[in-house]
């Protein structure tokens, strides 16, 4: 391979669930076509400020027991799972830090490197897939995994003692904490959800939303609905006091916010943006057309649906179908058909309440909850972290 060959840097901006995917997806089936290319070498680029992938899917439970939810289970060093392609090992390079910007007309990235420096990277190919954050490091990484491992150490340490414990969130992550805690607890604290709706679990049907307060109550949580938390600020003692909307005050020995998502999109510029600062993606292609050729988006990042683990499952052969079509055919190397992606917006969703029971459907089929405690509430999913950290769900194109 001749050293004046053109380097075309596939850069994959995340290594969260959807950037690990797609990254693996690419090993398996697209960068080994590509190497047969005599005008070009190819390099997949992966960046993120953590060099640890965490399952965060079990952040309710982690956030009880590091001791349960052992540390080194539920953090993966992102590169762990490309040993396994020895052909590629200097194909595919992590840079530890956050993108800072976006330029479509030169295709370059801006990278912060996690030393506080700068550098900047080339893309022939580029794969937004940074992913939300959460108000907290106890349900999202914010960062290096380091600062998230020590906040749920913090928390556990809180809740040994706490005698007022509160959750603003109706979502799946505020049922299932509340829950977790709860049943953790058992009975030791005062425990109130606080939603701004007025029912619990809006992706499900009502139905399951009360029936998941009933098994809340019964575990000793109380649901306060209709009620919006406003701000919240550590006081003297090391509690909190938390403001809501109807001008009233609460005061909590710990106060878990899990309710207000963001996007990481501050580096992208507006044109690229749709309402919320998500990534404008094109629904069927998972292209990012106003960025110009070969850009595409993956993952919570997006709204091509409803976000979630098995819905992003749904849409990695997709996203990497066509990126096989666009970067096979460009070298010349070989073909693969492109693909559509096709929204499902039917009830998918599995929330535990303990590790006993919880509420949910799949596809629109409600789940009993020994079969949510079968198939989540166990472990959260973690014994399928490898098909994510490893690629093993991609192993077929």
């Amino acid at each position: 391979m001749s050293e004046t060959m053109e380097t075309r840097n596939i850069v994959i901006l995340g290594t969260s669930f959807a950037g690990l995917s797609i990254a693996h997806y690419l090993a398996k089936h697209t960068l080994p076509q590509l190497q047969q290319a005599k005008d070009a070498k190819y390099a997949i680029h992966l960046v993120d400020p953590s060099t640890h992938f965490w399952w965060h899917i079990a952040a309710p439970r982690e956030l009880v027991s590091v001791k349960e939810m052992k540390h080194e289970d539920c953090f993966v060093d992102c590169m762990a799972g490309f040993k396994q392609y020895p052909a590629l090992k200097d194909s595919i390079i992590f840079h530890q830090g956050s993108a800072a910007g976006l330029d479509i007309n030169a295709r370059t990235v801006a990278i912060k490197t996690h030393e506080g420096g700068s550098e900047t990277l080339e893309y022939y190919a580029l794969v937004i897939a940074t992913g939300i954050r959460s108000p907290t490091p106890l349900t999202t990484l914010q960062g290096d995994h380091t600062i998230s491992q020590r906040a749920l150490e913090e928390m556990n340490k809180t809740l040994a003692t706490a005698k007022d414990v509160v959750i603003s969130g109706g979502g799946s992550v505020g049922v299932e904490t509340a829950g977790e805690i709860a049943t953790h607890l058992n009975g030791k604290a005062k425990i109130t959800l606080i939603t701004g709706s007025d029912r619990l679990l809006p992706e499900l049907r009502k139905s399951l939303g009360i029936k998941a307060q009933t098994m809340l109550e019964k575990v000793g949580v109380t649901v306060l609905y209709n009620t919006r938390v406003q701000g919240s600020e550590k006081t003297s003692d090391g509690k909190t006091e938390i403001k809501l909307d109807n001008g009233q005050t609460m005061t909590a020995d710990a106060y878990i916010p899990a309710i207000g998502v963001q996007p990481n999109t501050d580096f992208l510029p507006e044109s690229l943006k749709i309402q919320g600062g998500y990534v404008a993606t094109n629904g069927e292609t998972l292209r990012v057309d106003a960025a110009g050729p070969r850009v595409y988006a993956a993952g919570d990042v997006t709204k091509v649906n409803k976000g979630g683990l098995l819905l992003l499952q749904g849409a990695i052969p997709v996203l990497g179908a066509n990126m096989g079509h666009d970067l096979l055919s460009d070298a010349g190397v070989g073909k693969v058909a492109e693909r559509k992606y096709v929204r499902k917006d039917t009830e998918t969703q599995l929330v535990p309440i303990g590790a006993k029971t919880g509420v949910g459907a799949v596809f629109g089929w409600q789940m009993p909850g020994f079969a949510i405690s079968m198939i989540k509430g166990k472990d959260y999913f973690l014994k399928t972290m490898p098909d994510i950290t490893e690629g093993r769900k991609y192993v077929k194109a």
